[in-house]
């Protein structure tokens, strides 16, 4: 059971309710039945509060049959008061506290209002945090709250600081996310103010305070202080606004572990006169920005030097030709396309050149992957197939010895190879091939695959070849390339065995003499990006002893 206030009440002495409103509402004298909104203390509030600007009301208390107060009845609000649901001005009148915002029970804003009912002395609550769940989420507003005791009521007025938290909380976030913070100067009364992001920045204590412009200057490193020293007199003289970077180091002064770089965007405020009074600067933390960076050009300066090596080997081990290379009974054209176009070497190789006993070696081969670890291992392959040739082997015992070496020495590697040795003397083409592309041959007007395959490289260490052999004639075309001119997503590799045979045809028909060489050569386009290419196109020239 709850009772009304008494019949009587007489108003609280002048200053009892600080301020204006104390002062109108002093006057008043509060009749009989205070609960009655349409008394005249009721009515004399109302009154006061239509012309208040700002959020406020008047309740009265509702007390219990012990005379304690266990709610508050609105009577009275003004225009811009509003509640967290919605409610405005007049809508809130006849709004019971605790009915209305249960929450507010217990909290810091409940007792104030009893303390201030009870000693008459005005209260104020800074920050009060209202928290209202609605299906099963909390929602939380902040205000800060005034209240006193006016005419046996109790007078609150509020400011929702929402909005400013919610833009308090963006900045935050946003000076987080870039690293950013700000600064202001006072020319005049030598004020400066700092954001907090700041200090973190310069990794100082806020209880010590910012730094003044010359404590600014003491902290930047000594060859970057004329950075700072010009943009300031900039300031000063033009009043144009100075964008910079400099490097701090609070803890020394000097280059170390707590140097960090910034980024200042500054701007000046001049009186009529042109004198600057205040200086404001925006400051960015790009330490991490800056050091990845010369992460990045070193690492930049690094692929460059690998690059120089990737040619320089390129040119050692592969060189480019221009011009087809003219070796007993043939014409040979070349070309190497690495997949890696920033290091111009890959896994993929060739090899033509005359033998000691007049022989020619061709042979054309693939090393899994490509760069520079995959050029590695294909020139340890090319100078090792090299040296078997000289050592007067056949293709069958090159590749069975190069495929014991291999799965001893560099067991981490497979690889493909096709192998030929030529006889100009009669003619004579013996060839083997490791798990590679067959070589094609053209003869007339028909282009056919030389099979004799071979298992793949580095796979079984006891492995065996055998080597076909044919008797070409003169102005036979052969082309041996490896799988990146086949190669491609989706396609069988017959299929673009197909297609370069197709393609060889269609140019030799054409195409005479010496020209189709080089026409051939022109036409063998790679298949794929992302793989090395190699391609060798050879032309029987000379005819044998005896031939017509």
């Amino acid at each position: 059971m709850v009772t009304p206030l008494p019949e009587e009440h007489e108003l609280p002495a002048r200053g009892a309710a600080q301020g204006p409103v104390g002062d109108m509402v002093s006057t008043l004298t509060l009749p009989s039945g205070l609960e009655d909104p349409a008394s005249g203390v009721t009515a004399g509030v109302r009154a006061m509060l239509d012309v208040m600007p700002g959020a406020a009301t008047w309740s009265v208390p509702v007390r219990d049959e012990t005379g304690a107060i266990v709610d508050f009845l609105v009577r009275a609000a003004s225009p811009d008061a509003r509640d967290v649901h919605g409610l405005r001005g007049d809508q809130l009148v006849g709004v019971s506290t605790l009915e209305r915002y249960p929450s507010v029970r217990g909290t810091e804003l409940w007792e104030t209002y009893l303390r201030v009912m009870e000693t008459g002395e005005p209260g104020r609550v800074d920050l009060y945090e209202h928290v209202e769940v609605a299906g099963g989420v909390p929602h939380r507003s902040w205000y800060g709250v005034r209240c006193a005791r006016v005419a046996g009521g109790l007078l609150s007025t509020w400011v929702n600081h929402d909005g400013e938290r919610l833009m308090a909380a963006r900045l935050e976030r946003t000076e987080q996310l870039g690293n950013l913070g700000w600064a202001h100067w006072n020319l005049t009364s030598g004020e400066t103010t700092w954001s907090p992001r700041l200090y973190a920045t310069h990794g100082r204590d806020p209880a010590e305070g910012p730094l003044s412009l010359e404590q600014y200057a003491a902290v930047t490193v000594a060859e970057d202080r004329p950075v700072l020293e010009r943009a300031l007199s900039a300031l000063a003289e033009t009043g144009e606004s100075q964008e910079f970077e400099i490097r701090v180091a609070p803890a020394a002064g000097a280059e170390g572990e707590g140097v960090r770089h910034v980024r200042i965007f500054a701007e000046a405020v001049r009186d009529a006169e042109g004198v600057s009074l205040e200086i404001h600067a925006v400051v960015q933390d790009i330490t991490s920005w800056r050091r990845a960076a010369d992460e990045l050009a070193s690492a930049n300066r690094r692929l460059e030097e690998e690059n120089r090596l990737s040619v320089s080997l390129q040119n050692v081990i592969m060189p480019v030709e221009e011009e087809p290379r003219v070796l007993p009974g043939l014409r040979v054209a070349a070309r190497y396309a690495p997949a890696e176009k920033e290091a111009w070497l890959g896994g993929d190789w060739y090899q033509a050149m005359e033998l000691d006993d007049g022989d020619v070696l061709l042979a054309v081969g693939d090393v899994a992957g490509h760069g520079l670890a995959a050029a590695s291992a294909m020139a340890k392959l090319r100078h090792a197939i090299t040296g078997l040739a000289f050592a007067h082997h056949d293709p069958a015992r090159i590749l069975a010895t190069l495929n014991r070496m291999l799965c001893r020495l560099r067991p981490d590697v497979l690889a493909t190879a096709i192998v030929a040795r030529y006889t100009p003397a009669d003619r004579m083409l013996r060839w083997t091939h490791a798990g590679h592309p067959p070589m094609l041959l053209a003869r007339g007007g028909r282009v056919e695959r030389l099979l004799h395959p071979g298992v793949l490289l580095g796979v079984f260490d006891d492995a065996s070849y055998t080597y076909g052999s044919v008797r070409l004639r003169q102005d036979d075309l052969l082309v041996m390339f490896t799988d990146g001119l086949i190669e491609k997503r989706g396609r069988d590799l017959y299929e673009g065995l197909d297609l370069v045979s197709g393609t060889v045809a269609e140019v030799l028909r054409s195409h005479h003499g010496d020209d189709r060489l080089r026409a051939v050569m022109e036409a063998m386009v790679p298949s794929s990006d992302t793989d090395d290419t190699c391609v060798l196109v050879i032309q029987v020239t000379a005819p044998v002893r005896g031939e017509v």
